[in-house]
């Protein structure tokens, strides 16, 4: 399944005398997860609602699978696309199975088929089935709520999704709990992922690659390490913390530096964090512990990689 083409993509409002995406051209790749991020009024959402045409572009192409996405019926495009939103916009006089198997009943899935599927995608975002399945929204938390709206936007399977701000409204310990949740999920389904998001941290956490946007262009679009270390200009050097180099470091992921650890590492090198611990968490230890490097393990314990000084003088070098 091909990803996402943005050919040269304009568009304008009536309202306004400059163009709200300004000739815009990339490619998200089947399987990535790819952030767009930039301030308010930067044209990052617009770009993102013209992919399942909420608008409709002005001048380019937008290819889905391949194909443009005008050529193919709306429903149509819609069905291949999940679409999450900040404050979930759960249908509050449905339940929260009923929610959730929108886009399956208007495709016709059977009744067993779709049970099964509902109690897959709670256990998926962590609300047990017997518990939330007969639940109202107004009777769970912010949290709660943006899990069963990520649960419906997977419903039917769609290859792609669209992810609008999504845990904007949600307070800080349950945002990084669902960022955690999302890293999880697309570890195990390799969506085709836009999301968009005006915070620095949440971007950096979750991309594959980050579209940074201003004005309705792309300003760098890069892997996170990169726009870290090799920022484009100088608006991509202060978006990401100027010169504060422990301020870099508490934004990337172990995950992203790390390499291959060997077996005689794994036997020979003391302490460890978590693939999502930061680099400056990183080297904290590292200090303390005395070593030069430190292994990383993924979700379930196991020995992902190793990090070490040396990699981390080497981003900044």
């Amino acid at each position: 399944m091909s990803g996402i083409v943005f050919q040269n993509v304009t568009k304008y409002y009536a309202s306004s005398e400059s163009p709200a995406v300004n000739h815009v051209s990339l490619t998200v790749e089947s399987g990535e997860f790819v952030v767009l991020l930039g301030s308010s009024g930067c044209g990052k959402t617009t770009l993102l609602k013209m992919v399942n045409r909420l608008y409709e572009l002005s001048e380019g192409t937008i290819l889905v699978g391949g194909n443009d996405n005008r050529a193919v019926p709306v429903n149509e495009l819609r069905r291949q696309i999940g679409y999450v939103i900040q404050q979930s916009g759960l249908f509050p006089h449905m339940t929260v199975e009923q929610n959730v198997a929108t886009v399956p009943e208007m495709l016709g899935w059977d009744k067993q088929k779709l049970n099964k599927r509902i109690d897959e995608l709670l256990e998926l975002v962590h609300l047990d089935p017997k518990i939330y399945r007969k639940r109202y929204p107004r009777q769970l938390s912010g949290g709660q709520q943006q899990r069963v709206g990520l649960a419906r936007a997977l419903a039917a399977d769609p290859p792609y999704m669209l992810m609008d701000e999504p845990f904007g409204a949600i307070d800080t310990i349950t945002r990084a709990s669902l960022q955690d949740e999302m890293l999880q999920i697309q570890k195990k389904l390799h969506k085709t992922i836009l999301f968009v998001t005006h915070d620095v941290d949440e971007a950096l956490k979750l991309a594959d690659k980050i579209v940074v946007m201003k004005d309705g262009q792309v300003i760098q679009f890069d892997t996170p390490l990169n726009i870290i270390a090799s920022p484009k200009n100088d608006f991509v050097k202060e978006l990401i913390g100027g010169d504060d180099l422990m301020r870099q470091l508490s934004l990337i992921p172990a995950r992203q530096v790390m390499k291959d650890a060997d077996q005689s590492m794994t036997n020979a090198v003391c302490g460890s964090i978590a693939e999502h611990v930061n680099l400056k968490e990183a080297l904290a230890l590292m200090l303390k512990t005395g070593n030069d490097c430190i292994l990383v393990t993924d979700p379930s314990g196991n020995v992902a990689g190793y990090v070490s000084l040396k990699q981390i003088r080497e981003i900044f070098s």
